[in-house]
């Protein structure tokens, strides 16, 4: 528990002030008789915060009108004392001190804040320190105080997060977190396969019963216009002979191609064959012949270009009879290729002689067949995962259901029993529903008071603290104001009731009933009032203070 708070900045009537010494049980910080306001209860109970590991104290108007300053405290565990110091502008260290505070070592803030879970023995699986002790520290400044949104940790907190840090407090969270395991990965499945869907890495998308239906029918009609397609060809060729028409048809194709090549290659050595026999060379009988024809002609010149071209014959004959020889090797190796190409029809069990035409017709229904046939399997794989995600959020509901109404059953008979303590069993008692887990209700039935808001507040916190490994809470002033004063009695009672630690702030100890008041100063750590007795010794708000307000 804590022992010990002490600062150098701690002041009253201008002496530094003795360390805050803290005990089990209620610790009160009481303000004066005049309820004197901007003194630093508020702050102190801030500070006892930031000494549990908050951070709120260092945004605080104090931590920002005084220079950096070390906040001294002391825990106690199993009788033995540990000493720490933490400051304004290193805020994410914790020193470890002696028992004089000088300091040993130094280790980071969340190190600190796992002693302390370890230490107060809170043994509970996924949740931090701060996650059971801050939403129960009510203090100004904090936005967790509001009288209708318990759970929440600030205003702003969604409330399935708030109530998930419910369900790791009462560490029920296991038992809901396998479901919603399972939950999650059903979703991310459904969620890849729609995204798969969406950017076209699966068929086409059908989402009605409807066209899974229609497309049933299309391809009924496609496999009856294959069997009338064979039948035209061949009453003896089966539907599996054509199993592999598709790849039969790119092998037609394929064949056509190198044919072609054929083709030309054939084409080439007829030229070369011919230049090397000579038949392109003009005789001298054709030359007669041509200058009958035409007199005019220079028939000398003629016979000039025609015995160049038979010496450039003799010259070229071995390189034409090198390309043809290349020719006549591409050609057979052609006639290889489509041999082979022809065999691997015949594999398939497709005759080699049935057209292109019926080939490419026949893998086109195929093509549209089993199109058909993926987007109706996509649609059931999309109708299953569906109904996987339906099944998983039932079954987590299921669960969560029972674990929620468990826990609400706890917290309102501890209410209920706490609220009888205080009005003597002639009120109603607060309710906690936590509906579905992503909302929740906290209020009186039939009493919508402020006062009655508040007190249900506390009887909540003190609940919990009973309930759970909660080591501590606290209470500012501003969550008694509008207490009337009877109750104002019992629930003083009920602090002293606990051995854990509870800290809170009030002023105007005359105003309340001899039994109160005496509780009070009872367990008063530390009193503050106007005139030099504030916090640290002066009111910031004052128009001749030196520094700012607290």
């Amino acid at each position: 528990m804590l022992v010990e708070i002490h600062c150098d900045e701690f002041m009253s009537y201008g002496k530094p002030r003795k360390p805050i010494i803290f005990h089990e049980g209620l610790n009160t910080v009481l303000g004066g008789q005049s309820a004197d306001n901007s003194i630093g209860k508020s702050t102190f109970l801030l500070i006892i915060d930031y000494v549990f590991g908050g951070d709120t104290y260092k945004y605080s108007d104090a931590a920002h009108k005084l220079k950096n300053h070390f906040i001294k405290f002391a825990f106690k565990f199993d009788n033995q004392h540990y000493y720490f110091c933490r400051d304004i502008v290193n805020s994410e260290e914790v020193s470890v001190c002696d028992k004089n505070y000088n300091i040993q070592k130094t280790i980071p803030l969340q190190e600190f804040k796992d002693f302390l879970f370890s230490k107060y023995n809170i043994n509970l699986p996924h949740v931090t320190f701060r996650d059971v002790v801050g939403r129960y520290f009510r203090i100004y400044g904090k936005d967790n105080h509001s009288e209708k949104k318990p759970l929440h940790s600030t205003s702003s907190e969604p409330a399935e997060k708030a109530i998930t840090a419910l369900e790791k407090l009462f560490n029920v969270f296991d038992r809901i977190q396998e479901y919603k395991t399972v939950e999650s990965m059903k979703k991310d499945k459904f969620a890849t396969f729609k995204k798969a869907r969406k950017f076209e890495l699966l068929p086409f998308s059908i989402t009605t019963k409807r066209q899974y239906k229609e497309n049933e029918k299309e391809i009924a009609r496609l496999r009856e216009a294959l069997v009338n397609l064979t039948e035209q060809i061949d009453k003896d060729l089966s539907h599996d002979d054509l199993v592999h028409a598709e790849e039969a048809s790119a092998i037609k194709a394929e064949i056509t191609s190198i044919k072609r090549q054929r083709s030309r290659l054939l084409s080439q050595l007829k030229v070369v064959t011919k230049n090397l026999s000579g038949e392109r060379v003009i005789s001298e009988s054709d030359i007669v012949e041509l200058a009958q024809f035409f007199p005019e002609a220079d028939i000398r010149k003629i016979k000039d270009i025609n015995r160049f071209h038979g010496k450039m014959q003799q010259i070229l004959s071995d390189e034409m009879t090198e390309e043809a020889e290349r020719l006549r090797v591409l050609i057979e190796s052609t006639e290889i290729e489509i041999s082979r190409l022809e065999d691997d029809l015949r594999k398939l069990g497709i005759p080699a002689n049935l057209s292109k035409r019926f080939l490419e017709n026949y893998s086109e229904i195929e093509r549209k067949i089993n199109m058909l046939e993926a987007q109706n399997s996509a649609y059931i794989n999309s109708t299953n995962l569906k109904e996987e995600v339906k099944i998983a959020s039932e079954n987590l509901r299921i669960a969560q259901e029972k674990e929620l109404r468990f826990i609400e059953s706890e917290i309102n008979e501890q209410m209920v029993r706490f609220n009888d303590f205080i009005y003597d069993e002639t009120r109603k008692a607060p309710v906690i529903d936590l509906d579905n887990g992503k909302r929740y209700e906290f209020y009186t039935p039939d009493d919508t008071g402020t006062g009655t808001s508040f007190k249900s507040l506390i009887i909540f916190d003190l609940s919990i603290l009973k309930l759970t490994p909660l080591p501590a809470i606290a209470h500012d002033s501003l969550i008694f104001k509008n207490i009337g004063d009877a109750p104002i009695d019992k629930i003083m009672e009920l602090y002293m009731q606990s051995k854990k630690q509870i800290f809170i702030s009030l002023d105007k100890d005359g105003a309340y009933s001899e039994k109160t008041r005496s509780i009070l100063n009872k367990t008063a750590v530390l009193h503050l009032n106007e005139g030099g007795d504030e916090l640290f010794g002066r009111s910031w708000n004052k128009k001749d203070a030196t520094q700012g307000g607290l």
